[in-house]
């Protein structure tokens, strides 16, 4: 291992200058009972402006042998998955969000839908270049919002666009780190495409 300072050197193992956390987007897909969710999933991926990647946990099973801990893989678990994003004027994608959460259980009745299949979606997350290309993707699986942040409203607040929280629980996440090639290509220019519009 070389120690000597060479920025060259550096700059050419940071592979086409490194990823961009502003180059990124969400794609949500609503429940078929959500009033207005098709509008808010051709809006997701311009108003969903804060997001992460998800990460996940794997807990270490312990098991004692004469006073020594010893560790083995135990289970993994999800941790929840928090979006933040813009409102619109007909704040499309918080209506729609709250339509979800009450078609789970309604405010008054606490009626809900009994199947799981009715409310959970699955969400698309990608990591994009700034050429628009996919370079990694994210799909959280069976999900659904848990918590719907309250909306600051504030006479003081000037030169600001309202926003908003979501926090999210879903069963697992698949991802892919091959969309770099033709198959990511083909979807950035898709989705350029749509941005275009």
């Amino acid at each position: 291992m070389s120690t000597v300072f060479n920025l060259e050197r550096f700059k050419s193992q940071l592979t086409n200058g490194g990823l961009r956390p502003n180059q990124f987007a969400v794609q949500l897909s609503f429940p078929t009972y959500v009033s207005g969710g098709s509008q808010a999933v051709t809006k997701s991926p311009f108003l969903v402006n804060i997001a992460e990647m998800p990460g996940s946990t794997i807990n270490p099973a312990t098991v004692l042998y004469r006073g020594r801990e010893v560790l083995f893989s135990g289970d993994r678990t999800f941790s929840p998955w928090t979006f933040t994003a813009l409102n619109d004027s007909q704040m499309t994608i918080r209506n729609a969000l709250e339509s979800w959460m009450i078609g789970m259980e309604d405010l008054q009745t606490k009626r809900g839908r009994l199947f799981s299949a009715e409310y959970q979606r699955n969400i698309d997350i990608f990591q994009l270049d700034r050429n628009g290309t996919i370079l990694k993707s994210y799909v959280l699986r069976d999900a659904f919002p848990i918590d719907l942040s309250p909306v600051g409203l504030d006479f003081s607040s000037n030169d600001n666009i309202s926003t908003f929280q979501c926090t999210w629980r879903y069963q697992s996440f698949a991802t892919s780190n091959t969309a770099s090639g033709l198959i990511g290509q083909v979807v950035g220019q898709v989705f350029n495409q749509i941005v275009s519009r």
